[in-house]
């Protein structure tokens, strides 16, 4: 199994009263940088080999930004919509990492310099235009949509948007938000400090009030990623924190899924992880203990 000085309320209603006084500044203010990306000049430089089509793609999107963030703007394309293009984009710039990676390997004379020069690309430059996105060049490597992005511009869109943004859906990072990265490719799960039962009831609400095909993908892959930490697919379990955090989290779980109608097709798969680690057949190792998450 992989293991990988004021009080809330007072600024509640400060925000509250900004968005009745000044409800034009406020907006502006929470969604300055995404709409300010979508008039930013275009610079994609010289060192990655991107289409005209995925140039196109972009175009558009930043268009569709753009009339979103203009109060007069007409037809807008909805907020679920962008996020769809985000999601092509983000898959077109995987195809162009491969593709620049392959050629590296027929390069005997790699300048280390390009890597950095690479990474300040990628994670400053074309964020500065590309709304809503963030990226990264070297151990990891991706140009994907951002969730805070997106989350804070949810005000543009309508209930569905909100519902889905606000649940907290993973929509990036190299592990999902279970799992402490501990080295490049690895990491412990975080039983005790993450919220298991919560997370599979955001996807519950999720699944029953939104209907974009975009959000429901990324719902159901962070769904499927939950499952198969909690599946009984390996002899030993690797935690961050004390060992007995592990059987409370899956007995506080299987509590939940034996009650939920749809994740009872999960009990069984909980019930032998839970069986597994009481008889001793799957055993758990603590990161706090000795370094048990590989690499």
């Amino acid at each position: 199994m992989k293991g990988i000085q004021k009080s809330a309320f007072e600024i509640g209603l400060f925000s509250i009263g900004l968005l009745m006084f000044f409800p034009s500044t406020a907006r502006s203010q929470a969604n300055d940088s995404a709409c300010q990306a979508a008039t930013e000049k275009v610079d994609y430089g010289n060192w990655l080999r991107i289409s005209d089509k995925t140039k196109a793609l972009i175009e558009s999107y930043r268009t569709d930004w753009k009339n979103l963030c203009d109060p007069k703007g007409k037809g807008k394309v909805p907020l679920s919509q962008l996020f769809a293009t985000a999601k092509e984009i983000e898959a077109d710039f995987k195809k162009i990492f491969e593709a620049f990676n392959d050629s590296l390997l027929n390069d005997s004379n790699v300048d280390p310099r390009r890597i950095d020069e690479l990474d300040n690309l990628v994670s400053r430059q074309f964020p500065r235009f590309v709304p809503a996105f963030h990226g990264a060049f070297g151990n990891h490597e991706y140009f994907s949509p951002s969730a805070d992005a997106f989350r804070e511009n949810a005000a543009l869109g309508n209930n569905e948007d909100r519902a889905f943004f606000e649940s907290h859906i993973p929509l990036e990072g190299d592990f999902p938000p279970f799992i402490r990265k501990t080295w490049d490719y690895g990491g412990c799960a975080q039983y005790g400090d993450f919220d298991w039962t919560g997370a599979l009831k955001a996807i519950a609400r999720v699944k029953k009030q939104v209907k974009s095909p975009a959000y429901l993908k990324d719902t159901s892959e962070f769904e499927k990623s939950i499952f198969r930490e909690l599946s009984t697919t390996g002899d030993n379990i690797c935690t961050c924190k004390v060992k007995e955090s592990v059987l409370k989290d899956f007995l506080d779980i299987a509590d939940y899924v034996n009650k939920e109608p749809d994740y009872s097709s999960q009990a069984p798969a909980i019930k032998m992880t839970i069986d597994g680690i009481k008889t001793g057949r799957i055993k758990v190792n603590s990161e706090l203990e000795k370094h048990c998450s590989g690499g």
